[in-house]
């Protein structure tokens, strides 16, 4: 049985390190001042030749759709000094796509939370010192993920623009993410230079939440230790 719990703490650890992650990814990515800041830093206003609070506005519109709560992509914007359909076919199925992975993480991350409750109400329900087996549990998951992201950065640093065509290749079955700068406005709104800093500034937060989780479950698994000593 005592495997079994290691199991189960391991288990509710990688559910609660897959909520942290996926949610860091929805606060960083679904935070229209972030690519406001992003647009002035990439010089994105000028390079799709629209006024800042109409892109602004496309950008917000986007973003509701990628969380479901908005049905389509169709909108019309002013650009330079024409009125058009902003984003083109090629780019509304490639979003479409990128609407189903957003959906789907949101579904992983409601089973795991599901998971995670689960796995401590089991382990409470046992009677166990379970607090004991979570923590231990978090400390060598948390461990073996910090190893893991520093290394796979480490990788992706040599080479993003390697890295991430192989995101891509992985993720999704077409090529409808290879877009035209000419002809397709999503690249020039979101060039490779905004997918560098997006991803270290998630990768970042994810760091900083699983060192934090490994310092402090250590940290605590020994005072619960001394405190039974006593």
């Amino acid at each position: 049985m005592g495997i079994l719990y290691k199991v189960i703490g391991i288990g509710a650890a990688i559910s609660l390190q897959l909520v942290i992650g996926l949610t860091c990814i929805e606060i960083i990515a679904f935070r229209v001042p972030y690519y406001e800041k992003q647009y002035i830093k990439n010089q994105v206003f000028q390079a799709v030749e629209m006024e800042p609070e109409e892109l602004l506005w496309v950008t917000e519109e986007m973003l509701l759709y990628l969380k479901d709560e908005r049905d389509t992509l169709d909108m019309i914007a002013t650009v330079g000094e024409n009125q058009r359909e902003f984003f083109n076919q090629r780019e509304k199925q490639h979003m479409e796509d990128v609407k189903y992975l957003f959906i789907k993480a949101y579904q992983l991350r409601k089973v795991s939370i599901i998971l995670f409750f689960s796995c401590v109400v089991f382990l409470v329900y046992r009677r166990i010192k379970w607090l004991h087996v979570l923590l231990k549990g978090i400390q060598w998951t948390t461990g073996i993920l910090l190893g893991f992201i520093i290394l796979l950065s480490a990788i992706i640093a040599i080479n993003f623009t390697k890295a991430f065509t192989i995101f891509h290749e992985i993720f999704f079955s077409n090529d409808l993410w290879l877009l035209d700068y000419e002809t397709d406005w999503l690249i020039r709104m979101v060039p490779e230079s905004f997918f560098v800093d997006i991803s270290v500034k998630i990768g970042s937060s994810i760091l900083i939440a699983l060192f934090l989780q490994w310092i402090g479950t250590s940290f605590y698994s020994r005072h619960l230790k001394m405190k039974e000593k006593i």
